[in-house]
């Protein structure tokens, strides 16, 4: 803590920088001053903390270097020094808040005990006011969190405003930063963000916010891209921003949006900012124009070799396209897993052996963070149990049924199976009807309804587009060969389903 003494006589303010060992009791003695204006010079940039003054100086007196002080706002302790002669000085002293007053002729402890009383008080004052700090950032987060979980309370927009004046005038923008960061860090950051631009950082669910004031004419662009560079490059992760708004009431908002582009990260890896306009175009992966390819390929993998590539392949193809989006590419894979399943479970259950529980596929926010690992440990665990049965007993019906399921929406003759898998129609139509009980025919109609099922419990395609995919081009013919087998139409079927 730093102490400085202003006396214009030497022999005062010489004899009290010399007759205490100041640096003993935790204190650091400035240069005395012999004059208030050599104070007011000296202020700012030495920054004392205790001012031992004379009240009666040339020049500025002691009280009105005490009023300067007091104008500035300096967080100062004064103690001033005061002859016998001199008590209604120390009256107007005390009413200009001055906290002590020694007399001239006071022996060295007197003044080492006064200004260890101005230590103390300064320590209580930084405790209220960290405590006040603490207290205001604490009023500011549950405000904002208020506004961000959009409950029927009557926001009090003008109070939050008066706390933080940079949020007084729209448009506002909502950033996020996938990471929780410490409060000093936050502090830190919140520092150098400001110097770009206005803005309230704050925790908010396992994430950091940032409400931003944006220039009306967003002039402020160049500002914006330059501190997300700075905090982006920080901590080696994309910053979400969504669109620009002209009031704080639409926080909830702002905040859906950025929480939606989250798993775009994964997606659009070379970018440091993602925002809403990046992506909002995306119409997903077309499921229709690949998925046969795929499933076809995932399964003559299996036989042979080469999963891990095939996977790696997978990802890369899929988190690269131009279209994806991160439904899309779960509902993708989800669907290779689960009829690469259906597969293998089909293949047990013609050998007596119950069907296998396999795990589901974990969500997108589980395994996009390392897909190739996660699904080459998935798919692997399908490739062991498929090794063990197809391959010591290779399954025409099974690879008939594969085939099928990959040309669904297509008019698929018994004589184009039969051609696929290298056998006589005939031989085929009896091997069927042996291993499933139904007609080739029967077997077909059911694939596809069960296919129409998936597609009404996974997508929000309509009914229509959906006919059209399994091989029905009358919608009408379709939602009645549904009925008979579900017992209610595709629409009820979806509706039953997701209440």
């Amino acid at each position: 803590m730093k102490v400085l003494i202003v006396d214009d006589e030497v022999i005062i303010r010489e004899g009290m920088a010399n007759v205490i060992p100041w640096s003993e009791y935790g204190f650091t003695l400035l240069k005395p001053a012999s004059s208030a204006e050599e104070v007011i010079k000296r202020i700012d940039v030495e920054k004392p903390d205790i001012l031992i003054t004379d009240i009666q100086m040339k020049g500025k007196s002691g009280l009105e270097l005490v009023s300067y002080i007091s104008k500035h706002n300096y967080q100062i302790e004064i103690i001033l020094l005061t002859g016998y002669d001199e008590f209604g000085y120390v009256q107007e002293a005390i009413r200009q808040d001055v906290c002590d007053y020694l007399l001239k002729t006071s022996s060295p402890d007197e003044i080492l005990k006064a200004v260890q009383r101005a230590r103390m008080r300064l320590d209580k004052l930084k405790r209220y006011s960290e405590w006040k700090e603490s207290e205001t950032e604490q009023f500011v987060t549950s405000e904002i969190r208020k506004i961000l979980q959009n409950t029927n309370e009557l926001f009090d927009f003008q109070q939050l405003i008066e706390i933080l004046p940079a949020l007084k005038e729209p448009p506002f923008q909502l950033l996020l930063i996938d990471k929780p960061i410490e409060s000093e860090e936050m502090s830190s950051c919140e520092g150098i963000w400001n110097t770009y631009l206005n803005g309230k950082w704050f925790a908010y669910n396992e994430y950091t916010l940032v409400i931003i004031r944006r220039d009306p004419h967003l002039g402020d662009e160049y500002l914006l891209q330059m501190a997300i560079k700075k905090i982006g490059e920080a901590y080696n992760k994309p910053i979400f921003a969504s669109e620009i708004v002209t009031s704080l009431s639409k926080m909830p908002y702002l905040y859906s949006q950025v929480s939606s582009l989250l798993l775009y990260q994964w997606i659009l890896t070379e970018q440091l900012v993602i925002k809403v306009e990046d992506v909002e175009t995306r119409s997903g992966i077309p499921y229709k124009v690949s998925i046969s390819e795929h499933e076809e390929s995932l399964i003559n993998c299996m036989k042979e070799e080469g999963m891990e590539e095939w996977i790696s392949n997978l990802v890369d193809w899929l988190f690269s396209h131009p279209q994806a989006t991160p439904e899309s590419i779960q509902f993708y894979v989800q669907s290779l897993y689960i009829e690469t399943i259906r597969y293998i479970n089909r293949m047990s259950s013609k050998k007596g052996k119950e069907s296998i529980n396999y795990p589901s596929i974990p969500s997108a926010d589980k395994w996009f963070v390392s897909p190739k690992e996660i699904l080459l440990s998935l798919f692997s665990m399908l490739l062991n149990d498929f090794k063990l049965d197809y391959k010591k007993n290779p399954s025409y019906v099974d690879d008939s049924i594969m085939y099928i399921e990959k040309h669904l929406g297509k008019s698929i003759s018994l004589k184009e199976v039969a051609e696929q898998v290298h056998i006589h129609p005939n031989y085929l139509s009896e091997m069927i009807r042996k291993e499933t009980g139904i007609s080739y025919m029967d077997l077909l109609t059911d694939l596809r309804v069960k296919k129409a099922a998936d597609y009404l419990l996974h997508t929000t395609a309509k009914v229509k587009e959906i006919a059209n995919l399994v091989g029905y081009n009358d919608s009408k013919y379709f939602t009645s060969i549904f009925k008979k087998h579900y017992e209610v139409t595709p629409t009820q079927f979806r509706e039953q389903n997701f209440r």
